[in-house]
């Protein structure tokens, strides 16, 4: 169970995803032998392999991983054939009248199956092509499951979800539905996001949302209950204010404060 949830998110990490040991054990909280483990597992039945590749100079370099959702067994390792001394054995005269029957007998056999065009294998019926069908939807759906599982645990402790939950100023139906919005955009499998207008590359999007933390989400938050327009989008309003958030959070406070001082003042 733990190798198919190693298996779950390194399918949904990005494709130029630098795979290590040490990186896998920091995104699951895990020991750098039991990720060592899980990947020998994958490796044994056919869903992982790795290859240390050579760089310009012929010198061995980093090790390249090949991640399948289909498992791809290892060809079976074919052992050299031990030679034995020949035994001559005797030649044993059989009677010619039983050596033709036995011929003949052989040769009607033969042309009895070469008589036949073709021998047509049974096609799956309609039923079982369904039943695949549905067997592997049901596979594809729980992996993507597992990994979005992964990836909210993820999200919930750089944002210090249980933390935000402690305030009570703060809306917590809509807390779980950035939470979810998050967690929605990280696993998506588009290559695009949209965001106010313009298409991100999803990977960009992707890496700014894991970074998030629960300052952001308060900021977001805090935006949401002091607007006063009319939000026709409220998906897409979150969508850029999460997405802006680490590079608008300083401005912000900063505006702010100096709005507080010049009224003391």
């Amino acid at each position: 169970l733990k190798a198919k949830g190693l298996l779950s998110l390194m399918l949904s990490l990005p494709e130029e995803w630098d795979y290590t040991t040490k990186g896998l054990a920091v995104i699951c909280k895990d020991g750098v032998d039991s990720i060592s483990a899980g990947i020998r597992e994958l490796e044994e039945h056919g869903y992982l392999r790795r290859q240390r590749i050579r760089n310009a100079n012929g010198q061995l370099g980093s090790i390249e991983y090949t991640i399948l959702e289909q498992p791809d067994p290892p060809e079976p390792v074919l052992e050299k054939p031990i030679r034995d001394n020949p035994v001559q054995a005797e030649p044993v005269l059989e009677e010619p009248a039983q050596l033709n029957k036995d011929i003949s007998s052989k040769e009607k056999s033969i042309t009895d199956l070469s008589s036949t065009d073709s021998f047509p294998l049974p096609s799956p019926s309609p039923t079982e092509e369904g039943w695949r069908t549905n067997r592997e939807s049901k596979r594809n759906e729980a992996v993507t499951q597992n990994a979005a599982d992964i990836y909210r645990e993820i999200i919930l402790e750089n944002i210090q979800y249980d933390h935000l939950c402690l305030d009570h100023s703060l809306d917590r139906e809509m807390l779980d539905e950035i939470v979810d919005l998050i967690v929605e955009t990280v696993c998506s499998s588009r290559q695009t996001i949209h965001i106010a207008r313009d298409d991100y590359p999803a990977e960009l999007v992707k890496a700014k949302f894991m970074k998030l933390t629960g300052e952001h989400i308060e900021f977001v938050m805090d935006c949401m209950k002091k607007n006063t327009t009319k939000i026709r989008s409220i998906k897409q309003y979150l969508l850029t204010a999460l997405f802006n958030a680490p590079s608008t959070i300083g401005n912000y406070y900063t505006a702010l404060v100096s709005h507080d001082m010049s009224q003391g003042l």
